[in-house]
């Protein structure tokens, strides 16, 4: 029985003496690093040495020098990866371990940089997906090194990595993966990072997706953020119009077109694009009821067709809307004319002042209204929505010649209503 014991103590001591150290997988580095990874591998994978540090520090040693081996980047392509995961596990297990402290923590600033370095190389590839997945790895790599409060040869990881967070932005835009982007791009705008020409696409992006998802209170706040960081670009602007519209909330509608008229003072379209919003808001929107500003905004209507009839742009579209505002105006006049019923003088008088004014207003109409039948007379056989705009203008032509007057004209509008097919 005795004999049994001392030979079960020398298997075991025989055992022991055989096993291999982190320091020997390390070693092995420089002669044959396949058996260096394979006793490393080894070493990790014993449950005994789940918080061993030493080995832990080990491997991430070994595996940030076979993430250099062109034989082991495709083998194991996510080696800078394993490595900083190596790291994590053994500076979590004994911050104060002599290999890590020897190594001034350069181990771990190696496999953080190799992980960037693979997501810059992939998006250059193309690569999307690989980029995004190596860029969000980053950015929690780097988030783990400003835990620690960790630093290598004067190198600190920034508190926003402005250029790392774009990136994932960026990709996981590409990929669709909404949720991720606004989370990381709200991280530039928040900071209000900007000026370069590439950074207004956090903050427009964040502004849209917010937009369409109706959360106003997000939609509003980077909007804002876009206007402080890229003051002269018109998208913030434009999208807060298509904002209000949806909304139907014309005070800030209003507001937003006279910044971005401000903004643009040269762009017609702009100015054609504001009296046609003020135009509906006041004929279409609010067909029943004239709204408390009606003469403010009719006076703007003006201003802003004045300003692309000057300039002969889009004939057509301009004095339609003018040549409409003039003529409903003159009907209003005229409809206020007719329920004037009494006899006095005073009520004569009042319906006659009714009448010269609803006439003012047509003869204003006339000529606009006449260039928009001219201009749709000229494109031969109109169908559809410019069939239905010539046969009212022949109508408003008609009943503005007979209120003037000119019976002559009246008929011959009369008679182009009723030979209009």
């Amino acid at each position: 029985m005795r004999k049994t014991i001392i030979a079960a103590i020398f298997v075991m001591t025989g055992f022991v003496a055989g096993a291999q150290s982190p320091d020997d997988a390390v070693k092995q580095l420089e002669k044959n690093r396949d058996k260096a990874k394979e006793t490393i591998d080894k070493i990790t994978s014993d449950p005994a040495n789940a918080k061993n540090a030493d080995a832990w520090y080990a491997k991430a040693q070994i595996y940030n020098a076979l993430a250099t081996d062109e034989k082991y980047k495709t083998w194991i392509p996510d080696a800078y990866d394993q490595a900083f995961d190596a790291f994590k596990k053994a500076y979590d297990a004994d911050p104060n371990n002599k290999r890590m402290l020897l190594d001034l923590y350069k181990t771990g600033f190696v496999a953080y940089e190799g992980v960037a370095n693979r997501a810059a190389a992939a998006y250059q590839a193309n690569n999307i997906n690989a980029a995004f997945e190596g860029y969000k790895k980053t950015i929690e790599d780097g988030d783990y090194l400003k835990s620690k409060n960790l630093s290598y040869s004067g190198y600190s990881v920034p508190k926003l990595d402005t250029g790392m967070v774009f990136m994932a932005g960026y990709t996981a835009m590409k990929l669709d993966k909404t949720d991720d982007a606004l989370k990381y791009f709200a991280q530039i705008a928040e900071a209000k990072i900007g000026k370069e020409t590439d950074y207004v696409i956090p903050y427009q992006f964040l502004s849209f997706q917010y937009k369409s998802r109706k959360d106003e209170a997000n939609f509003k706040k980077f909007v804002e953020l876009g206007r402080q960081v890229y003051p002269k670009d018109p998208y913030f602007i434009t999208i807060m119009i298509d904002w209000a519209r949806e909304n139907n909330n014309y005070p800030q509608l209003f507001n937003s077109y006279d910044e971005l008229v401000a903004l643009q003072p040269d762009s017609l379209n702009n100015s054609l694009s504001y009296a046609s919003e003020m135009f509906d808001y006041l004929f279409i929107k609010n067909p029943d009821k004239k709204p408390a500003d009606y003469d403010a905004i009719a006076a703007k209507i003006e201003t802003q067709i004045n300003k692309t009839l000057a300039k002969d742009y889009d004939p057509l579209s301009s004095n339609l809307i003018i040549g409409q505002l003039y003529y409903n105006q003159g009907l209003d006049q005229a409809t206020e004319a007719d329920k004037v019923k009494g006899a006095k003088p005073e009520d004569t008088k009042k319906k006659a002042d009714l009448k010269a004014k609803a006439v003012t207003k047509y003869n204003q109409s006339i000529p606009h209204i006449e260039k928009v039948t001219s201009l749709l007379e000229q494109k031969g056989n109109v169908s559809g929505k410019e069939k239905s705009t010539l046969r009212n203008m022949y109508i408003m032509l008609g009943d503005m010649y007979t209120a003037t007057g000119n019976k002559a004209k009246a008929d011959e509008y009369d008679k182009k209503y009723t030979s209009l097919k």
